[in-house]
């Protein structure tokens, strides 16, 4: 998160957040793109509320390759 530098002021930013509230989903209210969410940390399979995690969404960067990436496919569906 020390790293994460938001330009958009986050008054023009739509947060959506579910359940538990432990992760706070953001979005482009104008064309509803999810740009990025920030959550604890659950490495370790418990919540580390004072150790957040910033996750973007890399299709929306500039100028970058997201070709080379490892994937890791994961099925929502049957694994939860």
């Amino acid at each position: 998160p020390d790293q994460f530098r938001l330009k958009t002021p986050m008054s023009d930013v739509g947060t959506y957040e579910w359940g538990g509230r432990t992760a706070r989903h953001h979005f482009c209210p104008g064309c509803g793109c999810g740009t990025f969410t920030r959550a604890p940390d659950w490495s370790t399979g418990e919540p580390d509320y004072d150790n957040p995690r910033i996750s973007i969404n890399a299709w929306l960067l500039d100028d970058f390759d997201i070709g080379p990436l490892p994937v890791i496919v994961l099925d929502g569906r049957t694994l939860w």
